[in-house]
């Protein structure tokens, strides 16, 4: 979803009008081959359109605006599709895509989708408002400042979610398996996404980070990639956790930098019920002459998962880390048909793995299962009461979890504030010099995530990532 708040939300754009996309009078459903024969509204249809529209303008009893009208007009036909991945934006919305498309977006961080009425985090990213809070995929965002986020549109959500870079931005969150709601405080910020990050890691292990699939990522990747490769690259971990999608060009376009030429990257399978394999192209003369190892989870989706197959099925490559989040589809923006700066995203085909799987609400597991430790998914810890023995509930669970992340683990993490988490708070404490107390009061609960956070940018504390170095390694000494 194309958020002017938050980032996009596990969409996969096609640049171009790909073969087997039928005209848009058809009325069937991506992947079957029927069409109506019919084009346009019938008479008969834009009769009861407009006697819909006078009756609303003549007769509601507030004032209307007719731009608004048509807006919600349309927006009404692309929600009956019951897809969350199609959407209308207005000519005021619009702007958001292409600043979303080009990788730089202002607001919280976070990746959302409208799911059954409700505003759904799909990923965060990288050292966002929406991370450091502690925001999780499938978190359910409840109200923002007080103001309930119930039965909006996204595009009604996003509106009460933005707001000036440095406001707060005060959510309430429902979290699957836990009993009450969370209540997280972040600061909006402008934040420009960096897609790709490398860097040179030990014995000649290179680590290639692609955060988002935007109009420069293959650019950024070939000449990530080509450092690396000068300074002896040996074996290399390509980072698509978190990544939420993009560009299905881009990804095909980084692809064929990977895969030799000719290599199956996917297949499409659109409406009519036709296929399409796209190969690398260019492509590569020959194999990458160093083993790869992919990292994904739960947040890796749509266009990154298109990466994660092809490196899997056609380079050998190995996923390590959690099964994929399972989007198959392919979205086309339509703008120029609309005429007047507006955007409709229709889903116009699926897409399938090169040995012709479809992913969809499945994803994509990996060879080697990582399950990062409980406190990669702690989050904010309260602000509003102190924390002390015999306390007992998930906001318990959540400092235990958090203390195991500073490396002052209590004895337990299922909620219950024992003496044995309090003497790790002391210790805690002791070590930070704060007042040893055993409560985890504001002072203490401020230094517990500033701690925690420093030790989440540290790799040794990452256990995917310690994972897929491991198999590097072995990796290269099995080359020797």
């Amino acid at each position: 979803m194309v958020l002017t708040a938050v980032a996009t939300g596990m969409s996969t754009y096609a640049a171009l009008r790909y073969p087997g996309f039928l005209a848009a009078d058809s009325q069937s459903s991506p992947g079957t081959a029927t069409a109506s024969p019919e084009l346009g509204i019938t008479d008969k249809e834009l009769s009861k359109f407009n006697k819909a529209f006078e009756l609303i303008r003549n007769s509601y009893l507030l004032q209307t605006n007719r731009a608004a009208l048509m807006d919600g007009a349309i927006q009404g036909m692309v929600e009956s599709l019951n897809d969350p991945y199609s959407v209308y934006k207005s000519p005021e919305e619009s702007e958001a895509f292409s600043d979303e498309l080009q990788g730089a977006f202002t607001g919280i961080g976070a990746n959302l989708s409208l799911k059954q009425g409700t505003i759904v985090v799909e990923s965060t990213f990288k050292g966002s408002p929406a991370e450091r809070a502690g925001l999780l995929p499938k978190d359910v965002l409840l109200s923002v400042n007080g103001e309930s986020l119930q039965g909006l549109t996204l595009s009604e959500a996003v509106a009460k979610i933005r707001g000036p870079k440095g406001t707060k931005a005060k959510l309430n969150v429902r979290r699957e398996g836990v009993a009450d709601p969370l209540d997280l405080e972040l600061v909006r910020d402008r934040i420009d996404l960096v897609t790709v990050h490398s860097e040179m890691l030990e014995d000649g292990i290179g680590y290639l980070a692609i955060r988002k699939f935007t109009f420069d990522t293959s650019k950024r990747v070939a000449d990530e990639i080509g450092a690396l490769e000068q300074s002896g690259l040996k074996a290399l971990v390509i980072d698509l956790r978190d990544n939420p999608g993009g560009m299905v060009q881009s990804v095909e376009e980084v692809a064929s930098q990977l895969l030799p030429k000719g290599k199956s990257i996917m297949q499409y399978q659109y409406r009519d019920g036709t296929y399409q394999t796209e190969v690398s192209e260019p492509g590569l003369s020959q194999a990458k002459p160093y083993p790869i190892v992919v990292l994904v989870n739960k947040g890796s989706a749509s266009a990154a998962e298109i990466l994660a197959g092809a490196m899997q099925q056609s380079a050998n490559a190995v996923l390590v880390g959690e099964t994929t989040y399972g989007k198959g589809t392919v979205q086309l923006p339509f703008d120029a048909e609309l005429e007047d700066g507006s955007i409709m995203k229709l889903t116009v085909s699926k897409w399938l793995l090169p040995d012709g799987t479809w992913i969809n609400g499945k994803g994509i597991s990996p060879d080697v299962p990582v399950v990062q430790p409980d406190y990669f998914m702690a989050t904010q810890l309260p602000r509003d009461a102190a924390m002390k023995l015999d306390d007992a509930g998930p906001p318990i669970a959540n400092l235990q979890a958090v203390l195991e992340g500073v490396g002052f683990p209590a004895d337990r993490h299922d909620g219950y504030f024992s003496q044995a988490t309090q003497d790790a708070l002391e210790a805690f404490q002791k070590h930070e010099g704060l007042p040893v107390t055993g409560i985890a009061d504001t002072a203490t609960s401020q230094r517990l995530e500033e701690v925690l956070n420093d030790h989440l940018q540290q790799k040794e504390y990452d256990k995917q990532l310690v994972t897929a170095l491991a198999q590097a390694h072995n990796l290269i000494d099995a080359d020797k």
